[in-house]
């Protein structure tokens, strides 16, 4: 799956107009989408009394160790090509339906993450 979003990721960078830097800039974004997961989770299981959340220091440690595994993931070897490769033959369907997977994995996310932030601070 994590193959899948960065190829995801990846197309979407290849329409901007960075595409020459779509492979470095589609695991940045990734990076930061996976932490904001993660922050989701530690925030829930803040509320539930498990841990205490993040400081900034964590955090940077946090965001920084996902761009250092997901850099070694794809650059080492260029693995990136090849999970290119493995997706690039896609029909029009599919293209159409991994975009809505896209969407729906960024929205999800995010209103899981304002919905969280929200009943942290008591507004819900």
């Amino acid at each position: 799956m994590i193959d899948y979003l960065y190829y995801r990721f990846y197309r979407l960078w290849l329409h901007s107009s960075l595409a020459e830097g779509a492979a470095f800039m589609a695991m940045l974004l990734f990076s930061v989408i996976l932490s904001t997961n993660v922050l989701m989770v530690w925030g829930i299981l803040t509320q539930c009394g498990f841990v205490k959340y993040p400081s900034d220091f964590q955090y940077y440690i946090l965001e920084g160790s996902l761009i250092v595994l997901l850099s070694s993931r794809f650059f080492i070897k260029n693995r990136y090509k090849k999970v290119v490769a493995k997706y690039d033959d896609e029909n029009p369907m599919q293209r159409r339906v991994g975009m809505w997977v896209l969407i729906m994995y960024i929205a999800i996310t995010f209103i899981g993450f304002f919905i969280e932030a929200l009943y942290r601070q008591g507004k819900i």
